[in-house]
């Protein structure tokens, strides 16, 4: 077996390093922002409907503050669709905690944190992106 030389080596490490640093850097551009009015500690994935726009689900935010279920363009204007209430046996709960899932008859789909027997519920909502 034939010994690589330092100098191919450092040459070959050089010219790797050249490259890496030559990539261009992934760049992120801020489409909108929560102000707790319209969402607030939004941690689940967004997902596409059907008309092009990305919904997703905050965990705060809103009117009584437990959660949001907005939709947002892909040039950033946000549309708060539903607060969560702060009522007690509130119907829709509160505190999405999870992301949305558009499911093949156009419904999107989720969880909250809190409601129903206080331990969070399942929750369907009706065609958001027709």
């Amino acid at each position: 077996m034939k010994k690589t030389g330092f100098a191919k080596t450092a040459c070959i490490v050089a010219a790797f390093c050249l490259v890496a640093a030559a990539s261009p850097a992934q760049t992120f551009t801020v489409l909108t922002e929560f102000d707790g009015t319209n969402g607030g500690n939004s941690t689940g994935a967004l997902t596409q409907g059907s008309n092009g726009n990305f919904y997703g689900a905050a965990a705060a935010g809103g009117a009584d503050g437990l959660g949001t279920v907005f939709d947002v363009t892909s040039a950033g204007a946000l549309t708060t669709l539903h607060g969560f209430c702060v009522l007690t046996g509130c119907p829709d709960c509160a505190g999405p905690g999870s992301a949305l899932l558009l499911a093949a008859n156009g419904n999107f789909y989720g969880t909250t944190q809190g409601g129903g027997d206080l331990e969070g519920t399942v929750l369907k909502s009706l065609r958001l992106a027709s």
